[in-house]
């Protein structure tokens, strides 16, 4: 076999481990913040809550491209086996008087594309996102400061580098980050 038929499994390997794995060893830059910053105060919304539900968000970003994909490439098979049905070159699979040796062929093809572009988009998105720290515009309602830890009893015009968050959760503290 040649090499291309190992990069997309040696690609998909690595962003699994990534995800799996290596999410628990980097942990996101501690940036600094201002309690008075109004680009962080927006409420925290529960995730059942929100307007792009996650199987929403699934079905757009993974079932809608694959029916897309499907539809177009049987359009396109139905197409050139009819206008070249006499010059066939390729093996085909003939299953229940179907050939679906180019149609599969294809398909395959290009949804591993798709779903590879998705896993490349989702590991470097996730690179930036850890290594920038911007924080969440909801970060405030997360990490709910404790001003006593700096010895202060107000937010005015002071610019927060110590991680002071009391709140609960600390996986929303650091998806906030």
């Amino acid at each position: 076999m040649c090499i291309s038929t190992y990069l997309p499994i040696l690609a998909s390997s690595v962003v699994s481990l990534y995800f799996l794995e290596l999410t628990d060893i980097f942990q996101p830059v501690h940036s600094g913040y201002s309690c008075n910053d109004r680009s962080l105060s927006l409420p925290y919304i529960l995730p059942r809550q929100e307007v792009c539900t996650l199987p929403l968000l699934f079905s757009l970003a993974f079932a809608a491209p694959t029916a897309t994909i499907l539809i177009g490439e049987a359009i396109l098979y139905c197409y050139l086996s009819r206008r070249s049905s006499a010059s066939q070159t390729e093996a085909n699979i003939n299953a229940a008087g179907c050939n679906f040796n180019s149609y599969i062929r294809r398909a395959v093809r290009f949804i591993g594309v798709h779903i590879f572009g998705l896993c490349v988009t989702a590991l470097i998105t996730d690179i930036l996102q850890l290594s920038t720290g911007q924080h969440t515009p909801y970060w405030l309602d997360v990490c709910k400061p404790n001003l006593t830890h700096i010895n202060m009893s107000t937010c005015d015009e002071a610019f927060i580098l110590e991680d002071i968050c009391s709140g609960q959760d600390v996986g929303l503290i650091n998806a906030g980050r």
